[in-house]
């Protein structure tokens, strides 16, 4: 998505509305990139030789559950804000420099939506995930596997509290 800052010339403010195709890379593991559109609305401001480019952008992305490994359709909603200046000795490392007329905004629209991913991606905040001995996924079907399994290092505390007699 590209905004021509000729338009700011007469106004101080432009509204950006549109769709921004956007390539993930390595969000999803069983896909190494991830198209998808991102609908994007928001504003450009112009103040002195700058310009402060604010909005949202919202999409769906392909993730896989961290607990039971399905892929879901995850709806992401990230907020954009990125300032421009036309002045090419501009020192502060924060303001991206403009060269020409056009503001090209697919970088930090992808850059939102990635920063906007989940750490934790759940399908849903009460899956149960797969079972760790045979491996079912919990939320179709149940299994019949010991839930009781102790950790070998800490099998020899089970018998505090209930010693068993020694003969």
């Amino acid at each position: 998505m590209k905004v021509n800052i000729h338009e700011l010339k007469k106004k101080s403010e432009v509204e950006i509305k549109g769709v921004q195709p956007i390539t993930l890379k390595g969000v999803n593991p069983l896909h190494p990139s991830l198209d998808c559109d991102a609908q994007v609305e928001g504003t450009v401001t112009k103040v002195g030789s700058r310009y402060v480019v604010k909005g949202i952008a919202t999409t769906v992305v392909k993730l896989l559950c961290d607990r039971c490994l399905e892929e879901f359709d995850c709806p992401i909603q990230a907020e954009i804000y990125q300032r421009y200046s036309t002045n090419p000795n501009e020192e502060d490392e924060d303001i991206f420099s403009i060269s020409g007329f056009e503001i090209d905004l697919e970088d930090v629209i992808t850059e939102a939506i990635v920063l906007a991913v989940p750490m934790k991606w759940l399908h849903d905040a009460s899956c149960k995930g797969i079972c760790k001995v045979c491996g079912v996924n919990l939320n179709k079907q149940s299994c019949q596997c010991d839930a009781d399994e102790i950790d070998p290092r800490l099998e020899g505390l089970k018998n505090i509290f209930h010693p068993q007699s020694e003969e």
